[in-house]
C-alpha cells in the first residue's frame, strides 16, 4: 500500500450489527501489515472484540454514563482517555461515527496525521481523507461503504465475511446454559429473535414482526420439515425482549424456551454456532449469526436490507420483506424513520406463507440442506 501504517485508531460508537460490519476492515488492515489496531467503542459492543487477534486495546465511551454525570467528571474521563491514546502516536485514525467530535479531538489532542471518515452533513471538517455521504447509507451494504473508505489509503477489501471469535470458555458456558434449559445440544434446535434490537429503544416495535406470524412460520417449518425438522425453539434477545419471549413461549410452552437476557453476548454467539438456523427480526443477532456462519432468515420492515441486511449475501443468509408492502417502505432514510407509524403494514402484511415462498425462491431451503449434509 502507498502509506506505511503501523498503528491505527478506529472509532465506532454504535450497536452490535454496525460494529460487526467493521470486522472485515480490521481483517484487511492486518493483512496489509498494520501491526497495532486500537478501538474506541460504545459500552454495549466492547465484548465483541475480547480475544480478537487483530485488536491490541479497547477503550470504551459509555454515553449513558456521560449523560448522567457532571461535566467535571466527563472532562476528567475524556482527558484521561486522550492521555492514554496519545502515548501510542497513531499513524492513522478511522472515524466511523458520522459525527465531528471524535475527529476534532484527534486533530486537536492526538496529532494523528491521517484522519479518515465520512463527510456526513458536512461534519468531516477535521478529516483530511474523506468520502462525501449524501443522505446516509443507501442501496448497498454498509460494509461496501466501509470498503470505499479503505480505498482512500489504497487498501482493497478482499475478504468480506463478518468475524466473531468464539472462545472455548464461551462454548463451555453455552453448553452449560443449554443443559440448564434442558435442551439437547445434539437435537435440531432452532433459534428465534422476536425483538427489534437495542439501538431503536422504545421504537423497536417498528421492527417487530407479529409474534403470531413467527409462531405460524415455525409451525409450518416444523410440519413440512423445511429445516429437516425442529425439536425445540430457543428464544433469544435482551432484557427488553423478555416479555416478547414469554408471550411467544405461551403459544406452546413445551416447544419454546425463553432464553432472553439469560446469557452474555459472547455466550449467545456460541449458542448461535450450535443451532440449526436463526429466524430473527432486523437486529444485531442477525449479524452475529452471520459472523459465526449460522443460516439466517431475517425479517425486514422499515429498514432497507440492501444496506443493513445479512452480509455477504449467500443462499443461507436471506432477508425477507413484504414485497407487496406499502410504498413508504423502507422508511428508514438519512438515519431517520417514521416513529409515528401505527399500522406497520410493511411487517404486519407479511405472512408466514409469503416468507416460506420467498425463502424457496431464494434457494434457502435447498442451500440449508446442502450445508447440513456437508
Amino acid at each position: 500500500m502507498a502509506l506505511k501504517l503501523n498503528s491505527i485508531l478506529m472509532v465506532h460508537p454504535f450497536g452490535i450489527g454496525d460494529v460487526l460490519f467493521m470486522t472485515p476492515l480490521i481483517h484487511a488492515l492486518k493483512t496489509q501489515g498494520v501491526n497495532h489496531i486500537d478501538l474506541v467503542l460504545g459500552s454495549r459492543t466492547q465484548t465483541i472484540f475480547e480475544n480478537h487477534p487483530g485488536i491490541r486495546e479497547i477503550h470504551v465511551i459509555d454515553r449513558d454514563r456521560l449523560a448522567s454525570q457532571s461535566w467535571l467528571k466527563n472532562f476528567k474521563e475524556i482527558t484521561s482517555l486522550l492521555g492514554r491514546l496519545r502515548r501510542h502516536r497513531y499513524d492513522a485514525f478511522i472515524d466511523l461515527s458520522l459525527g465531528r467530535q471524535y475527529s476534532f479531538l484527534t486533530w486537536l489532542c492526538l496529532n494523528i496525521p491521517v484522519r479518515i471518515g465520512f463527510d456526513y452533513k458536512n461534519r468531516g471538517i477535521f478529516l483530511n481523507r474523506k468520502l462525501k455521504l449524501q443522505g446516509g447509507f443507501r442501496e448497498k451494504s454498509v460494509v461496501e461503504y466501509y470498503s470505499d473508505l479503505l480505498k482512500l489509503i489504497d487498501i482493497n477489501l478482499a475478504e468480506k465475511e463478518l468475524e466473531f471469535y468464539v472462545q472455548p470458555q464461551d462454548e463451555k458456558e453455552a453448553e452449560l446454559f443449554l443443559k440448564q434449559m434442558q435442551l439437547d445440544v445434539s437435537s435440531r434446535l432452532l433459534a428465534v429473535a422476536p425483538g427489534g434490537g437495542e439501538s431503536w429503544g422504545k421504537d423497536a416495535r417498528l421492527k417487530q414482526w407479529p409474534l403470531s406470524h413467527f409462531h405460524a412460520l415455525i409451525k409450518q417449518l416444523q410440519t413440512k420439515k423445511y429445516l429437516n425438522g425442529i425439536d425445540r425453539v430457543l428464544i433469544l434477545g435482551s432484557k427488553n425482549d423478555k416479555a416478547l419471549g414469554e408471550a411467544l413461549r405461551a403459544c406452546d410452552p413445551s416447544f419454546y424456551v425463553n432464553g432472553c437476557a439469560q446469557t452474555s453476548l459472547r455466550v449467545t454467539a456460541a449458542i448461535l454456532k450450535k443451532v440449526t438456523c436463526l429466524i430473527a427480526n432486523d437486529g444485531g443477532l442477525v449479524h452475529l449469526a452471520c459472523a459465526v456462519k449460522t443460516p439466517v432468515m431475517a425479517i425486514f420492515g422499515p429498514v432497507d436490507p440492501r444496506v443493513y441486511g445479512p452480509y455477504p449475501i449467500l443462499p443461507t443468509r436471506i432477508a425477507l420483506v413484504n414485497e407487496n408492502g406499502p410504498e413508504c417502505r423502507p422508511c428508514y432514510q438519512n438515519m431517520r424513520y417514521n416513529s409515528a407509524c401505527m399500522h406497520i403494514e410493511c411487517l404486519n402484511g407479511l405472512s408466514a406463507i409469503q416468507v416460506i415462498q420467498q425463502a424457496e425462491e431464494k434457494g434457502f431451503f435447498q442451500a440449508f440442506r446442502q450445508k447440513v449434509h456437508s
